[in-house]
């Protein structure tokens, strides 16, 4: 299973992901849930990182993905369009495939990097 954690300041806007596991939907390389799980992940940060020209901290390998965001006030709005689309598009996966997939939410009070 994979699991995604949303990561949540006071004011509940995202500042952080991620992503832990295999889904084992299927073998890897035809597995639809895992490519779904990734395309949100990766697009997100593209989103992030191309078109809102923000740095994230992103640290990937096999099975893993973090992604720490230093929010920038002027820029609120957008950044919400990017992640929120995420999770609405992770959650709908998780709807889905409910024994693949978890993603969870928490509210972090003391948002330190």
């Amino acid at each position: 299973m994979t699991s995604v954690e949303i990561l949540r300041d006071s004011d509940r806007k995202i500042f952080a992901f991620r992503s832990r596991g295999h889904t084992g939907y299927a073998e890897e390389g035809k597995d639809i849930v895992c490519a779904g799980v990734s395309t949100l992940l990766q697009t997100a940060v593209l989103g992030l990182e191309e078109y809102l020209k923000l740095d994230p901290k992103v640290e990937q390998e096999k099975g893993f993905l973090q992604c720490h965001l230093e929010r920038d006030i002027f820029l609120n709005r957008e950044i919400d369009a990017v992640l929120e689309t995420m999770v609405l598009g992770l959650k709908a996966l998780e709807r889905e495939y409910p024994e693949h997939l978890r993603v969870t939410e928490e509210v972090v009070n003391n948002v330190q990097v």
